[in-house]
């Protein structure tokens, strides 16, 4: 009798645990190529951890026969579970924390030359806009402890205020011809704007940056994910003389959070 109590009582503890447990922000599910450490969310706060080569085996499924573990990729992030078609207006918004601690300091990248100030790029990127080819980014919030959140190269959050919110907002119409604008702000201070231009296409587009320079893709659907995903080298990572094929995490890994996540379409600008 003692036995069957024990088990009721597990049972409800368990149930009990599972009704408890916070949705994520609507309309967005785990992203089914986390590594270990999947996004909590409680209170309204979706909190994301990577940590150093805590990688997906899953297939990307694209028929490239990889994975993030293959090609060095860490990830804990949200996937928004209905794409942006062109000729949306659709207005992102969240505010993002990233932990005082974070000590990741991005690299010198040659290919990122005539983009960004310095050539000074990072791996980390804390939001993504895809198109729905391979190697078809359109968009990345990235950011390291050199030069804080950033998006197309300028500057959303300074490194020294790591460890407070900061609101990020993007307005956009998706288009694939000169009908496409965009608005970017953090804290309601517009740091981005592009008027006439085809915004499904990467205005800084370099290997790196998942996407293939000189091959034209005309993406009609737009994948939106957010939290933390930490780029790697790529399987052919031996060949180029790295010690991994893993890019270095913070023995305390690196800790994201978010909250106020808002996709809307929106009829006028």
């Amino acid at each position: 009798m003692n036995k069957i109590v024990a088990v009721f009582f597990c049972i409800c503890l368990l149930w009990s645990s599972v009704a408890q447990a916070d949705p994520h922000p609507q309309g967005f599910v785990n992203n089914r190529l986390n590594g270990s450490s999947k996004p909590i969310t409680k209170n309204g706060v979706t909190t994301f951890q990577i940590f150093d080569k805590q990688c997906s085996n899953v297939d990307y499924g694209d028929g490239r026969g990889e994975n993030d573990c293959q090609n060095g990729a860490v990830r804990s992030a949200l996937s928004k579970n209905s794409d942006a078609k062109l000729g949306s207006i659709v207005n992102y918004r969240f505010d993002i924390w990233i932990d005082k601690s974070f000590s990741y300091p991005g690299y010198y990248n040659d290919h990122a030359t005539g983009y960004l100030s310095g050539a000074w790029d990072s791996r980390l990127r804390i939001a993504s806009w895809e198109g729905h080819y391979i190697h078809n980014f359109l968009y990345m919030l990235k950011a390291d402890a050199r030069n804080g959140i950033t998006f197309l190269g300028k500057q959303c959050q300074k490194p020294e205020k790591f460890g407070e919110w900061v609101t990020f907002s993007m307005k956009v119409r998706w288009s694939s011809d000169k009908s496409g604008w965009m608005e970017v702000k953090c804290d309601d201070i517009t740091i981005y704007i592009s008027e006439g231009v085809a915004t499904n296409q990467n205005p800084h587009c370099y290997i790196t940056n998942q996407c293939e320079i000189g091959v034209m893709k005309n993406p009609k659907n737009i994948h939106f994910i957010l939290g933390p995903v930490m780029a790697g080298f790529g399987y052919e990572w031996k060949k180029f003389g790295y010690a991994s094929q893993f890019t270095d995490i913070q023995k305390e890994g690196i800790t994201v959070k978010v909250r106020n996540v808002s996709v809307r379409n929106v009829s006028k600008r």
